[in-house]
Parts: C-alpha cells; sequence; structure tokens
C-alpha cells in the first residue's frame, strides 16, 4: 500500500463559526457540564460519555446546530488523501464501535473511500469514540470520549504479526494518538517491529494534543524514533524540549507560516492566515494538511516540500467549510498545484 493509517475512528459532532454566530460557548458548557478545570479553548479533553451528552444539551438549548462526520486525526488525512484523486493504495488500522447516527457508520465511509479496512476490528458491543469540536474566538476546542478506541492496544496484540507485515509493506505509515492507556506501549512495540522489517518504511507521528502536553515514554519514544513528526506551534513547544537528540524532522505549523526542522537547518513556507471571518470550521485541517505531506512523501522524500505548500493550500480550503463539505475541491486544487505549483499558496 501506498500509505496506512493508525488511528482513532470517532464520531466527530462539529459546529461551524456562522452557526455559534460568535457566541461563547466554552463558558456556557463548563457552567451547564460542571467540568474543571474550565475548558481551555485550542485544546483537546478526554471526558466521559455524561460529560459529553451534557454538552450536546447544552448546543441543543442554544439552538447550534452539529454536522455530524466520521472523524479520528488518521482517518481525516487519509479521508482527504482518498479525495485528491491520485488513485493511492489506502489502509487503515483502527477498532470501529457502533455509531449512534446511521448515516456514519464507520465501516460504510470507509468502504465508500475505498481505504481497505481488513486491520480495522468492529467492536458492535462498545459505542464509537465520540468528538465534540466547538468553535469558540477563532479556535477549536474538542471534548473526547474515546469508547471502543480504547481496545486497539488488545487488537495490536491478538493480531501482532498481520498489522506488523501490513505496515512493513507500506511506503508510509501514518501514526496518531489513541486516548487509551495501554496504545503507547502497543504501538510503540508495533512500530519497533516494522522499523526491524522495513527500515524504508517511512514512518509519519502526529502525536497531537494530549500526547504532546503530557507524553508517556513509549510516546516519546515513538517520536524519536519517527521519520517525521506533524506539530503545530504548541504542541512543538511542549515536545521539543523533551527530544533533545531529534534525528528525525519535525514539521511545525504556525499561523503564517510552517517549518521544516532538520538537525541544523530550518526551512520555512509563508502564508497568508484566514481572517477570523473566513474560517467555518478548524476541525481537523490539520490533518487535511498532513494529507498533502503524505501524498508527497509517498512518492519521494525529495518532495516534502512540494507536499507542504500543497497541504497549506488544502487546509485554506478545507477551513471555509464545516468538515468534509469542502473534500469536493481537493482533486482540482491537487491537478492545479501538480501543473503550476508556483500558484498554489
Amino acid at each position: 500500500m501506498d500509505v496506512v493509517g493508525v488511528g482513532a475512528l470517532n464520531l466527530d459532532l462539529i459546529t461551524g463559526a456562522s452557526a455559534v454566530g460568535g457566541s461563547p460557548l466554552l463558558a456556557r458548557i463548563d457552567a451547564h457540564t460542571g467540568l474543571r478545570p474550565p475548558l481551555e479553548s485550542g485544546s483537546e479533553r478526554l471526558v466521559e460519555e455524561p460529560a459529553v451528552r451534557a454538552a450536546l444539551e447544552c448546543l441543543r438549548a442554544e439552538g447550534v446546530p452539529l454536522t455530524p462526520e466520521l472523524g479520528g486525526s488518521a482517518f481525516n488525512a487519509l479521508h482527504a488523501l482518498a479525495r485528491l484523486g491520485r488513485g493511492l493504495r489506502l489502509g487503515y488500522v483502527s477498532v470501529a464501535g457502533s455509531s449512534p447516527l446511521e448515516a456514519v457508520d464507520p465501516l460504510a465511509v470507509l468502504d465508500g473511500l475505498g481505504i481497505d479496512r481488513s486491520l480495522v476490528l468492529p467492536d458492535p458491543e462498545r459505542l464509537c469514540g465520540i468528538c465534540l469540536s466547538v468553535h469558540d474566538g477563532g479556535e477549536r476546542t474538542l471534548l473526547t470520549h474515546t469508547g471502543a478506541n480504547t481496545g486497539i492496544a488488545g487488537h495490536v496484540r491478538r493480531n501482532f504479526e498481520e498489522i506488523a507485515g501490513t505496515l512493513a509493506g507500506a511506503r508510509v505509515v501514518h501514526v496518531t494518538s489513541f486516548l487509551d492507556p495501554d496504545g503507547g506501549a502497543a504501538l510503540r512495540r508495533l512500530l519497533d517491529a516494522v522499523r526491524e522489517r522495513s527500515p524504508r518504511t517511512i514512518v509519519t507521528f502526529d502525536p497531537g494534543h494530549a500526547w504532546s502536553t503530557a507524553p508517556s515514554d513509549d510516546v516519546l519514544a515513538m517520536a524519536a524514533a519517527s521519520d517525521y513528526l506533524l506539530l503545530n506551534e504548541r504542541e512543538f513547544t511542549d515536545l521539543a524540549p523533551l527530544l533533545p537528540g531529534l534525528r528525525g524532522t519535525a514539521v511545525v505549523k504556525y499561523p503564517d507560516r510552517v517549518e521544516v526542522r532538520r538537525p541544523g537547518s530550518v526551512e520555512r513556507w509563508t502564508h497568508r492566515p484566514l481572517r477570523d471571518g473566513e474560517i467555518e470550521d478548524a476541525t481537523g485541517a490539520g490533518d487535511v494538511f498532513a494529507a498533502g505531506v503524505l501524498a508527497a512523501l509517498a512518492a519521494n522524500r525529495a518532495l516534502l516540500g512540494a507536499g507542504v505548500r500543497l497541504g497549506m493550500a488544502l487546509a485554506a480550503h478545507k477551513l471555509r467549510h464545516v468538515g468534509a463539505r469542502g473534500h469536493d475541491g481537493f482533486r482540482a486544487i491537487t491537478g492545479d498545484f501538480l501543473r503550476h505549483p508556483s500558484r498554489v499558496r
């Protein structure tokens, strides 16, 4: 395969900027749910199912509409890759719980996108992960219930040889966080096996907010062993001091630029940040950016810079749409980029 994603599968429930209309939703959700400490804008909070339900009640009371999508960081990246129109062979490793919405069935969505799900474990007895994405003050804040995603460690242990063999046969393996106490250890062992079996397989790692702000030893080991780390500014600030001997490449997203940090060098690509009024939904924008990088790496490591520029163009388009509503435009953006790369910003 060209790219195999390893990550959670969630039902994302998304509030768009125009639906919110500037209402300070986080403070109202705090008051309604009693969450302590209060929600921090731009962060991700792991919560139990009752807190998600209470937050949903608050949004319904406020009359805020929600857009349901299948999500999860690695899935979002592969979803975008599937929509580029490049014929990439894609696969996924995860656990798929049952969805409370028939319209968003995880296995059916993967099939519809042509993403191989032979290593996705169905778990109909448990609720799928649920991620409530709230747009507030120009930032997106996540309330996440892990659901069936906590089964990833057991899935990896029981099917280790098959999963490791598939990943070792891929050009690129893209790993993202599982909010599972045992998930980090299982994934570390898995990636160690992939490294041993196939040194040429490219490993990219996006630890996300939770694993960057409070990384375990396993997360730090995976970060140090990855070829490419995909981080935003805050994640890099938190994680970089803990990785003094990092040998890989860090691709760091800032509001106005992307920096590619290699040992001894930094390359920068700038872009014009969208104004608040232009941003409809930031959920998964970093994952859409990652799709540009992954598409380039799957072709040739030397194309990383082109992948960064394509990723910025894809993310800018995604920010103007709620959920995946703008993904139909990815094929045209990619085609124009391949014909005239200097025009894409």
